[in-house]
């Protein structure tokens, strides 16, 4: 007879998989209550969520969706989940997942009790030290804005001094005008 409370555990976990097809799982040990419930509230601006799971509960969710042919990609991370260890919570990212990434990065930079094990990004799975390098990533926004940037800068300067030498010729004709 199943557990109903680990039953529910586990739809709770592949729910939440399958909510957020981009995802990580993180290592946290000794981790106060006040300083998860801080990453919460820093992820949800982001429109990311930590959920702490149960390493069996996890892989068993990883497992039941791998068999599915829309969630075939995660068949890499469950080989990858078969010797968790340590305490895991799963972040879940949003469509734009680099700020979520970018928030937990700062607050493991801050917090060395947290850290990457393994995720899965775009259905592609990476490792902690991947994960770890992709965070301090610039996001889509920031790279789009910093192209356009330069893009737009160029073409600024060479306005400006175009229309710099006209004022200079306009000022020197008024100067003539007026000394005339």
């Amino acid at each position: 007879m199943v557990n109903t409370t680990k039953q529910t555990q586990l739809d709770k976990t592949t729910s939440f998989l399958k909510d957020f097809p981009s995802f990580t799982l993180l290592k946290y040990e000794k981790t106060t209550h006040i300083s998860l419930e801080s990453l919460r509230k820093q992820l949800k601006k982001t429109g990311s969520k930590v959920m702490v799971v149960k390493n069996t509960i996890l892989q068993k969710a990883i497992n039941k969706l791998s068999s599915t042919k829309d969630s075939s990609y995660l068949r890499a991370v469950q080989k990858q989940t078969k010797d968790l260890k340590e305490n895991t919570a799963l972040l879940g990212l949003a469509q734009d997942w680099s700020h979520g990434m970018n928030v937990f990065f700062s607050f493991s930079k801050n917090d060395k009790t947290v850290s990457f094990k393994i995720g899965c990004l775009d259905k592609q799975t990476y490792g902690g030290d991947d994960l770890a390098r992709i965070a301090q990533l610039p996001s889509r926004g920031e790279i789009i804005a910093k192209v356009l940037g330069s893009l737009k800068s160029p073409v600024a300067q060479a306005t400006h001094a175009l229309k710099f030498n006209m004022q200079k010729f306009v000022y020197i004709l008024n100067a003539k005008a007026k000394a005339n």
